[in-house]
Parts: C-alpha cells; sequence; structure tokens
C-alpha cells in the first residue's frame, strides 16, 4: 500500500492532485463514481437493467407477465396497484413484485397470498418465478 502511495505521489498530475485536500476530495469522488456501477452486477435481480450499457443487453427485451391470487382465487393487480408498478412488474423486477407481495399481505393478513411471473426472453428459455405464498417468503 505504501508503495502504492509513493508511486501515486510520483506521477505528475496524479500527485499535483494529492497533495491537496481538494484534489483528495476529487480523486475519492471520482473512485466511488467509477465503483458504484459494479453494486448492481452483484445484485440478485436479473432483470435490473439501469445502466446505459446495459439497457441494450437481451435481457431488457424480457417481458413478464405477473399474476396473483388471494386464497387460490384470481387478484387482480390492476385493481390494487398503480398502472406504474405494474409497468415494472412486467419488466420483472424482483423488488417491485416483492413490495407488492408485502402491500397484498398487510391488506389481507390472514390470507394465502401468490405471487408469480412467467418471463419471456430473447436468449434463453421462458422462466416462472414465485408462485408460492409470499406472506410466508417474501422474497422471490
Amino acid at each position: 500500500m505504501v508503495t502504492l502511495l509513493r508511486w501515486l505521489y510520483a506521477t505528475p498530475h496524479v500527485g499535483a492532485l494529492l497533495s491537496t485536500w481538494r484534489g483528495r476530495l476529487i480523486l475519492a469522488f471520482v473512485v466511488l463514481q467509477l465503483l458504484l456501477p459494479l453494486a448492481y452486477f452483484a445484485r440478485k435481480d436479473p432483470h435490473d437493467e439501469r445502466f446505459a450499457w446495459r439497457m441494450f443487453s437481451p435481457m431488457r427485451m424480457a417481458r413478464c407477465v405477473p399474476s396473483a391470487t388471494l386464497d387460490d382465487a384470481p387478484l387482480n393487480l390492476a385493481g390494487e396497484f398503480h398502472e406504474a408498478w405494474l409497468e415494472l412488474a412486467s419488466r420483472g423486477r424482483f423488488q417491485v413484485i416483492e413490495a407488492m407481495g408485502a402491500r397484498l399481505c398487510e391488506k389481507y393478513p390472514s390470507k394465502a397470498v401468490r405471487i408469480s411471473i412467467d418471463c419471456t426472453y430473447l436468449d434463453r428459455e421462458q422462466r416462472t418465478y414465485g408462485g408460492y405464498n409470499i406472506c410466508d417468503v417474501p422474497e422471490l
């Protein structure tokens, strides 16, 4: 670590930048901006494609159909949630679907709420997520 710092201070432009507190702040900000997007690659939600370089991937074109049942009776999600939530759910965003399930569990506390999504992809087989009582296990 000490050798790296010596090398950085010996580099002409970086050494001048690191010699002031403002320069260190700028450098820390730039490094943070470069490292923050890496957190999205470690997430469990494969459908979360918010960064520009990932927006053109085949995953962005995935289409999902959310469905829900309340005590094994079909539940109209359009009557329960705003269309913006349904749009995000149709992209397969797990966090949104889990939040929808949590709201339904709060609204119907003694009932079994089952939420599932059927996703169709351009580059892989169709897949179904969920299908169990989300009030018992709140994460897909």
